[in-house]
């Protein structure tokens, strides 16, 4: 064609792609898609095509200029910003265009996981589809199916998450069968890959396809046994790899420590869903955990490990006190840097534990038996038979708990009272991470036995050896130089707590002032602490026992004499006391609160605003503190913070609607919060907020229909609004901000 015909085409259409009618600004798109220069740095369809395809109106228009221009370095980045497009059709139509013209190695690692999270976390199913049936189909055709290839360049270390989405999307459209197929080229004779292939990518590969497998049932288990080995294989596989592993960290650059760790960290996740007390696979499972956990712990090997393996070591079949003196003795060992001897772990010999269970065996037979006597007797009335039965199976009891306590492995008391030898970040890291991963199995094993008559005293029970490793190594690393071990101590200390509320009161000021004054990962480990407490044992009882007895003894004593001082005071006196501690506990309550936002400026906002969603339905706000929530939730230097918002919104939601206490809390910050908005700076970012849309919110929350009608006898938070908003309006009627107050009046519910 002439080149005049073509310009004088091109005037034409672009004018056409400016007509108001939306049908017509298509079908020009579509024109246009011919007239295009990518080589042309300046081209005018090409510029027209970016702005209606960002900012038309009309949905059908930015669709067609979507399918229509040409992918280039310019336009690119505008065609993946569609991928958040308002409408689910474009955003289809713009993974569709990206997988049909864009090849995988023509974008960056960002942009590909960028495309992975919108796409799978896309609140629209064809969205979702068009991700998992267009984009990933074109991804592996790339690498001919090769899901390893395809991983590398996702980033499955930094972007591990992203990276497991987008498995999980592969094997949804994938059979059992075939997914099994394609991996067995990466196993040898064993069912295991070889070290020079064991490779970030094919080690998460390895897991997350274990995972799948194992998730869906027993047609899962099938496949499952094809591409992994026996439990001892696979335990010897991975202590194996890794003492070489600690051999060559030190030799290593810091990039090849990352995944090296970062491959045995995957190796451990797949053990950690292994029966490893299954003798049946070859036995020895549990003794091979320890030794790998013994060497993570004795070398340079990163601390990011310790937790998934601790998951390991405490899913073996021991019980709760051997777990306990296994890693109490394992820690002692590590920081002394020599292996803990076996004949520590097991103090008695093969025969005595056989007799040893026979007898327990025996007495427990005895005392079924004894309590169905026990039965019959109390039916017959024959009390003193009754009696004497009672004693034998308290007798029986004693002899059983004794002989099980011997069946415990203890360690020696030299074991206990050595001195620590080894001080350095690296291994109280990796022994503070133990001690916290024992804790948490514990705690989540007592609070899983629901249907346990004792579950409120056994959660209160905290074990002698996990009182003296938080005494000999919790509280000292609280005050460590470093803050990496500081965190850690303070996340230890704040589980070990949750065991009792006498800990958790003794430790509480502790908290408070670490989440006022430490390093940013202290503060929010301190803080995060906090806010289990209150919702574990409520800010009153925390607050009751800050002055915790120094023995057992002179606790039941002082129990003992508040019960008699209870039964000779008259009602009027307990009710007086109760008045009382309920202020107290009010006034300790604010208190906190207040510390709390002392500090909401900084940047462990969202875990204070976390903590305050745990205070405020225990304790009244002070208006200054609600006033102060508001000018946050408007500020607009804030609106990125998503998680603040949240939490804020969640204080809204709930607080108006507890009593009629909120709303005179909310009357009496109404006018500070609007004054604060009125006096603000042209420079302050309060200048920019809408004044009336605050005063709204404030007329909103505090309607009367919002709480019971019994509360509203001495009048409601807008009769006394009314009168406060008046006498403002009359007290300044020249004011600029009248018109806001004079506009409030209407909306009062009087």
């Amino acid at each position: 064609m002439d080149e005049d015909l073509i310009d004088s085409a091109t005037t034409v259409m672009l004018h056409r792609l400016q007509d108001r009618i939306p049908s017509i600004r298509v079908q020009a798109a579509k024109s246009l898609s011919r007239l295009q220069q990518p080589a042309v740095k300046e081209c005018p369809v090409i510029a027209a095509y970016l702005i209606h395809m960002a900012g038309d109106e009309s949905s059908t228009v930015r669709g067609a200029v979507l399918s229509s221009i040409s992918l280039t370095k310019k336009t690119l980045p505008a065609v993946l910003a569609r991928v958040r497009d308002v409408s689910e059709t474009i955003r289809k139509v713009a993974f569709q265009v990206i997988a049909q013209k864009v090849s995988i190695k023509a974008l960056t690692s960002s942009q590909r996981l960028y495309l992975i999270k919108q796409g799978l976390l896309d609140q629209s199913e064809i969205v979702r589809n068009a991700v998992k049936n267009q984009l990933f189909p074109a991804w592996l055709l790339a690498f001919k199916g090769n899901v390893v290839d395809l991983l590398k360049k996702l980033d499955v270390i930094s972007a591990n998450d992203t990276s497991m989405d987008a498995l999980v999307a592969i094997f949804e459209k994938s059979s059992l069968a075939d997914l099994t197929e394609g991996f067995l080229s990466l196993l040898n004779e064993e069912k295991l890959i070889k070290f020079e292939k064991l490779s970030p990518e094919s080690a998460f590969y390895w897991c997350q396809l274990c995972l799948w497998m194992r998730s869906k049932g027993q047609d899962g288990e099938e496949q499952l046994e094809n591409i992994i080995p026996t439990v001892f294989t696979f335990s010897t596989f991975v202590q194996l790899y890794i003492t070489e592993l600690g051999e060559v960290l030190s030799q290593d650059e810091e990039d090849d420590k990352i995944e090296k760790e970062f491959v045995a960290e995957q190796l451990v996740n797949m053990a950690v869903k292994m029966d490893l007390s299954d003798d049946a696979g070859g036995g020895g499972g549990v003794t091979l955990v320890a030794a790998i956990l013994f060497i993570m712990l004795c070398n340079s090997m990163g601390a990011s490990t310790i937790t998934s393996m601790g998951k390991l070591k405490l899913n073996t079949s021991y019980r709760e006190e051997e777990q306990i003196y296994l890693v109490a003795q394992m820690i002692s060992s590590a920081r002394e840097g020599t292996s803990p001897a076996s004949s520590e772990v097991q103090s008695m010999s093969e025969e005595k534990i056989l007799e040893c269970k026979l007898k327990i065996a025996k007495l427990s037979v005895q005392i079924i038996e004894a309590n169905e006597r026990l039965e019959s007797f109390v039916a017959e009335k024959n009390f003193e038979e009754a009696s004497r039965m009672q004693k034998f199976i308290d007798d029986s009891k004693e002899e059983k708990s004794a002989l099980e306590e011997d069946l415990i492995p203890k360690p020696s008391e030299e074991v206990l009272s050595q001195a620590p030898e080894k001080e350095d970040p690296g291994t109280l890291i990796k022994c503070l991470k133990l001690i916290t991963e024992l804790l948490s199995f514990i705690f989540l094993s007592r609070c899983g036995d629901r249907k346990s008559t004792k579950r409120k005293s056994q959660m209160q029970g905290v074990h002698p050896t996990i009182l003296q490793l938080l005494d000999t190594l919790v509280i000292k690393s609280v005050l460590n130089d470093s803050p990496e071990v500081r965190g850690e101590a303070v996340k230890c200390l704040a589980t070990g707590c949750l065991f009792s509320l006498r800990l958790a009161s003794q430790h509480f000021a502790l908290f408070m002032q670490v989440s006022q004054a430490d390093a940013y990962n202290v503060k929010v480990e301190a803080i995060n602490a906090v806010n289990d407490f209150i919702r574990m044992f409520g800010i009153k009882n925390l607050t009751k026992n800050t002055q915790p007895s120094t023995t057992d003894d002179q606790s039941d004593q002082m129990e003992a004499q508040e019960q008699v001082n209870k039964e000779l005071l008259r009602n009027d006196q307990m009710e007086a006391e109760e008045q009382e501690q309920e202020e107290d506990s009010t006034d300790v309550s604010t208190m906190v609160m207040s510390k709390f936002m002392n500090m909401i400026d900084d940047e462990v906002c969202s875990y204070l605003l976390d903590s305050w969603d745990s205070l405020h339905p225990i304790a009244s706000s002070p208006p200054s503190v609600v006033s102060r929530l508001i000018l946050l939730w408007y500020n607009p230097a804030i609106q990125e913070d998503r998680s603040v918002i949240f939490h804020i919104s969640s204080f809204l939601d709930a607080f108006p609607y507890m009593s009629k206490e909120a709303h005179e809390c909310i009357e009496y910050a109404f006018l500070p919060t609007l004054r604060v908005l009125f006096n603000a700076p042209r420079s302050s970012p309060y200048a920019s907020v809408d004044i009336n849309n605050v005063a709204e919110l404030l007329v909103c929350i505090t309607r009367p229909s919002i709480i019971r009608k019994a509360e509203l006898k001495d009048g409601s938070a807008h009769d006394n609004l009314a009168v406060m908003i008046s006498n403002e309006i009359l007290s300044e009627p020249r004011s600029p901000h009248v018109n806001v107050l004079s506009k409030m009046l209407p909306m009062l519910e009087l």
